[in-house]
């Protein structure tokens, strides 16, 4: 452990405790004696307030009522912050402007040397959703539907809401919101139709959580979804190539299935609703995307039939 990490992670496990001596953390962080004053004066000089007592009791305490200091990074801390934020611009993803003053301020505590390095890092990296013409550029078409983060806070409060669409309003709980091909989703149950329901984020006009007196206990609606859950009737077979075109964009809801131990071969299997064209469609692009190396097993006539349908489309295109 960094002397900085050390100090940092020291600062944490001090302001936890009422009362420390110096034996203690010469125990916790394996260093000597004379390393754990150093590090104790260092952490006074960046503010945190410590009392002494001497004896044989002796030890040391955190004057009440004082703030922890403002965390600090390295060096390579800042570059794992500052990456991460890089590989995720241009995703759609919510919180979008909250994102991008978050960096800014990572920016603003680092130091020129650092400031520098780290915008030579965003000259040099180009992810799958850069602009590599202007890697600094956040493009309007990027920006995650406005009703995406209200949901999200939302959730938060209550999963079981009132969804006011174009078609009429629905009463669900909402299991999974995802991103499939540059759309939001919500994968919801609706609590009248006792059915699971799939609706896109930007179709939602307005929600509202269930009042408090009508919600539904989780364990009444986990039993209903678990008497409800179709038996699936889509099954995909994967070899080596297919899992990785999975990893990079998996299935939204359903989780592989490994069938050997070095995870070289597995299945998919799940439900999908044969008058829900929309999922039909995008399941078949999603399928070709995996390769040849995924293959239908088991499937519904409708979705073989789209399948077929997109690949003459395909071949018809080929010059």
């Amino acid at each position: 452990m960094t002397k900085t990490a050390r100090i940092n992670t020291m600062m944490r496990y001090i302001n936890n405790r009422q009362y420390f001596t110096i034996r203690e953390l010469m125990t916790q962080f394996q260093v000597s004696r004379s390393t754990i004053i150093r590090d104790l004066n260092n952490i006074q000089e960046l503010g945190m307030p410590l009392t002494a007592s001497v004896g044989r009791d002796g030890g040391y305490a955190v004057l009440q009522n004082q703030l922890l200091p403002a965390v600090q990074f390295n060096s390579e801390e800042l570059k794992a912050l500052f990456v991460s934020f890089l590989a995720t611009l241009n995703t759609q993803l919510p919180y979008l402007q909250n994102r991008n003053t978050l960096t800014e301020k990572l920016v603003a505590i680092a130091s020129q040397t650092q400031q520098d390095d780290l915008l030579t890092l965003q000259e040099l990296l180009v992810f799958s959703h850069t602009n590599p013409a202007n890697t600094r550029l956040t493009e309007l078409t990027d920006f995650a539907p406005a009703m995406l983060k209200t949901l999200l806070n939302t959730c938060l409060t209550s999963r079981q809401l009132h969804l006011t669409l174009a078609t009429g309003t629905r009463t669900v709980w909402v299991r999974h919101i995802f991103n499939r091909q540059d759309n939001w989703y919500t994968d919801a149950w609706d609590l009248s139709n006792q059915q699971f329901c799939e609706i896109k984020v930007a179709a939602i006009q307005q929600l509202t959580p269930v009042d408090r007196e009508q919600t539904l206990d989780p364990a009444t609606i986990n039993a209903a979804i678990k008497a409800a859950r179709p038996t699936p009737n889509v099954c995909v077979q994967l070899q080596a190539a297919a899992i990785q075109q999975f990893r990079q964009h998996p299935h939204p809801t359903t989780p592989l299935q490994f069938l050997d131990p070095f995870q070289q071969t597995a299945k998919l299997e799940c439900y999908f609703d044969v008058h829900q064209p929309q999922q039909l469609t995008a399941f078949s692009h999603w399928l070709l995307y995996l390769g040849s190396d995924a293959r239908l097993t088991v499937a519904p006539t409708e979705l073989v039939a789209v399948v077929r349908q997109e690949v003459l489309r395909i071949v018809n295109q080929l010059p």
